[in-house]
Order: C-alpha cells, then structure tokens, then sequence
C-alpha cells in the first residue's frame, strides 16, 4: 500500500470518527487543567497553612519559634513559592500591626507588647509592610494627642516605636516633632503657671508669649492668665521695688519697675525708677577714685599710677574691674566692690603680682571662665581656728605671718607645693604656750585646705 492511500485511510477513519476525537481531546484537555488546578490549589493551600502557622507564633509572642520556623520554610520552598510566601505575610502583619498598633495607644496591650511585635517583623529581613495605613494611624495619634485623647508618653513611644519599622521611619517624623512642639509648649505653658503661683508674674508673662497660637486650648488659657498676671502685678512689684530699696539694693529694685513699663506709664513709676538710678550713681567709680584707693592702701605713688577699667558683674554685684599700670606695665589686676569698697586682687598658680594691700584675691576658672573669689585673712584664721579645736591643740594666739618673714619657713615640701600650685595661701604662726616652739600653718585661699609647716615637709592638717 502506498503513502497517499495510507493518507487516505486515516484521513477517512478520523472523518468517521471526528466527534468520539473531539469529545476525547476535550475531556483530556480538562483532565489537563484540572491537574493545573489541583497542582497549584494544593500549592496554594500549602503556603496558606505555613503563613498561618507563622502569623500564629507571632500572635502568641512566640518570637524565637516564629524566627526559626521562617528559616525552615525558607529553606524547603523554591524561589517563587517563598516570594508568594513572603507577600502573603507581609499582608497579614501590615494588618496585624495596625491592630496591635491601635490596641495599644487604646491601653489594651503594652508597650512591651507592641514593640516584641515591632521587633520580630524586623526581625524578618524578607519581609515589608505596607507603610500607608501605619502612618496614617500615626497622623491620628498626632490629632489624638492635640485633642488630649492619648498622654505624651504613649503617643510619643508609639510613633518612636513604629519609626523602628523599616520603610515607615521617614513618614512618621512629621508627626514626631508635632507632638513634640506641642508638649513642649504645653510644658512652657505649666512652668508659667508654677511661676504665676509664686508671684513671678515676669517670668509668668514670658512664657505664656511662647505657648503656641496653633495649640488653641492652651493659648487660650496662656492669654488669659498673662492678663491676670499684669492686673495683679503692678502693686506687688512696687511693693518689692520699694523693699529692696530700703535695702539698698536700688538695681534690683529697678529690676521690679521695669516689668511693669511695658504695660503701666505711670508717674508714680518714672519717679521711682529716676531716684534709684541717682543712688546707683552713687556706686559709679572713676578711674581716679581706683587710684586713690590703691594709693591708701599701697606705698605707691599716685602720679606714677594709671588705670584701665570696666564695670563687670559677678553673681549679681557690681564690681569694677581695672588694670594697674605702672610705667607701661600692668602691676596688678583688681576687683572692686562698688557698694562696700572691697578690694581683689589676682592670684592664680599660674599669675600672681604679690600684693599685699587686698582684702582677699580672686582667679579666673580655666575651664569654665568664671570668677572666683578667694576666702579673707579672718575666715582662713578662723578655718584654721576650727581645725586646732578639732584636732584638740591648745594654743596661745594666731597671728598672720608677714610675706617678708615667710622665707625664714620654707624647705623643699613648700616650695615643690608653690611650684605646683602657686603660693595661694595665708601663714600663720601660732604660739601655743610657754616654752614650747611656734608652730606655722598654711590655708589654701580658694579650697580651704589646711597644712602644717615644720622644719623638713608640709602636712594636711
């Protein structure tokens, strides 16, 4: 038989039999699909129970569990199937998070709680959730917080926590430094109430200016305590005022009058405050009034003297402060108490120019730039004084020890001690009785410190 009549034959048989060929070649053709489907429901079902399986550890804060059994799965499924894997997670824990979030600035699951939650999505590097929702949860606890709905501290740690989450840190700093403005304004808000209510109605007023409009709650109230403030104010600062000036403290006085300026002109006012600057004129000193008090004190001549000065304010006094010079070179460096008249001299372990006509001295701090101001001759003997009696040593008298008669008491001790800190002290002999040698005591004019002096070293005492 040749090819074209075998053609034919099967031509023919499929002709006769075209409809038992259609019905089988569907019928295969739905086995076909039905195994596709089957395949892949079951595929399906397959990941569906291990995402469930997963999502449930984590529910029941079974956190290592839940890691380890992420890992497992990682391992047994195939690139594709652990991509569907992770998407199908990453749904149920954006969800989960947003549950648990709003549980938790509701009070019904701890902070410990949130963040363990917080801390195992993280912990899954495959897996991100969808940002929308969380920080549009955030932007509601921003206006909870505004409406005072929610305290600071949950609203705060629930946007600090959530930030931790990947993917979502950037878009919850707007709600972060809102509800960090407005608690610290409200913070402003109660420390000029605190003020109010110990009659510091300046520092009240000051920051009640600085509560924000935007808070309208509580610039309401700051307004209206600010105008309580200035109503009530007005006697008792003028009150304070004419107290301090009894004492002779006519700055601080004026201090008084000038918060009420902004908001009262009145002639009992100006009149005030135009005596007391004519009593703090009385403290102004020149720079011939500094000379003619060094030359009292001093065996300098005056005419070789000349001063550079500038008022300085130390601790709220006036002092003056002034270069002696003394044929174009600075002599010393003085403090001077305006209202008593005091008078410092520098002396440092690194500079000191010898003078022997201060009331006591002062230093500048290294570090921190302050002035400080040494103790006197009579409370370093009378430190000294306290240290005999503790130390149960009887004596006859104290005497301060002329600078020029020190010398005779130095040894090596001292003068490696005056070497290293400089000769900041006060000396004094002390006879203790008849028969029995003077002892030589030393104190530290800036720490107090008090020593013994004998023939070979210096002691603590």
């Amino acid at each position: 038989m040749n090819f074209k009549a075998v053609y034919d034959k099967v031509v023919d048989l499929i002709y006769d039999n075209r409809r038992n060929i259609v019905r089988i070649s569907f019928s295969a053709l739905a086995l076909l699909l039905l195994l596709i489907v089957l395949y892949f429901s079951s595929d399906n079902f397959n990941i569906n129970n291990e995402v469930n399986t997963l999502v449930t550890y984590i529910e029941d804060r079974q956190y290592s569990i839940a890691e380890n059994y992420y890992d497992d799965v990682e391992k047994e499924f195939s690139d594709s199937k652990m991509n569907r894997f992770n998407q199908k997670v990453s749904k149920k824990l954006s969800s989960l998070l947003i549950n648990k979030g709003d549980m938790y600035i509701n009070g019904q699951v701890t902070k410990e709680q949130y963040m363990g939650l917080v801390n195992i999505v993280n912990a899954l590097n495959s897996i991100s959730v969808e940002p929308t929702n969380l920080i549009e949860l955030g932007k509601r606890v921003d206006e909870m917080y505004k409406e005072e709905n929610i305290t600071y501290e949950s609203a705060s740690s629930f946007l600090q926590i959530t930030s931790t989450l990947n993917g979502v840190d950037k878009g919850l700093d707007e709600y972060k430094q809102h509800i960090k403005t407005i608690y610290e304004s409200r913070e402003i808000y109660k420390e000029g109430t605190k003020n109010q209510s110990i009659k510091k109605y300046h520092e009240a007023i000051e920051l009640y200016d600085k509560v924000l409009k935007e808070d309208e709650k509580y610039y309401s109230l700051a307004e209206n305590a600010k105008k309580e403030c200035i109503k009530v104010m007005h006697d008792y600062y003028i009150k304070q005022a004419k107290g301090l000036a009894e004492e002779g403290k006519y700055e601080d006085a004026l201090k008084y009058l000038s918060y009420l300026n902004p908001y009262y002109d009145e002639d009992e006012i100006n009149d005030l405050q135009e005596q007391y600057n004519k009593y703090i004129s009385n403290y102004t000193m020149t720079s011939d009034d500094i000379i003619n008090l060094i030359v009292r004190r001093s065996k300098e001549n005056k005419n070789d003297l000349s001063v550079v000065s500038y008022l300085q304010t130390v601790d709220g006094k006036r002092y003056y402060y002034g270069e002696v010079v003394k044929n174009d070179k600075v002599i010393n460096e003085v403090l001077i108490d305006t209202e008593t008249k005091e008078l410092y001299s520098y002396k440092s372990d690194k500079k000191s120019y010898n003078c022997d006509y201060s009331d006591a001295y002062f230093k500048i701090d290294e570090d921190s730039g302050q002035i400080i101001f040494s103790i006197n001759q009579d409370q370093a003997k009378s430190i000294l004084e306290d240290k005999l009696y503790e130390n149960e040593k009887n004596y006859k008298s104290i005497e301060l020890l002329a600078e020029d008669k020190q010398e005779k008491y130095s040894n090596d001790d001292l003068k490696e001690m005056i070497n290293k800190n400089g000769n900041i002290y006060y000396y004094f002999t002390v006879k203790m009785g008849w028969f029995k040698p003077k002892e030589i005591y030393m104190v530290n004019i800036y720490d107090k410190t008090t020593y013994n002096l004998t023939k070979e070293k210096v002691e603590h005492f």
